[in-house]
């Protein structure tokens, strides 16, 4: 009789204790996905300006060639 008290006793707290944990465990997980989605999206953004950098040194490239072509020819 005494361990049927005890288990009525502790089946409460175990079970409170087990959704805590799975709560807690849930929004860790939300909170994980979230700042993995958020590094994504950096990411993305990261690759996008890398190619609008590219293409702008590109054309820095392409203007400091034009000038010293200009150059050369003007110093000849």
């Amino acid at each position: 009789m005494a361990e049927h008290t005890l288990v009525k006793t502790f089946t409460p707290l175990v079970v409170a204790a087990l959704l805590a944990i799975v709560g807690w465990l849930f929004s860790t997980v939300m909170d994980v996905e979230k700042i993995a989605l958020e590094n994504t999206t950096h990411i993305e953004h990261l690759h996008m300006a890398e190619e609008a950098f590219g293409k702008q040194m590109e054309q820095v490239e392409a203007t400091l060639t034009d000038l010293r072509i200009n150059v050369g020819r003007l110093s000849h």
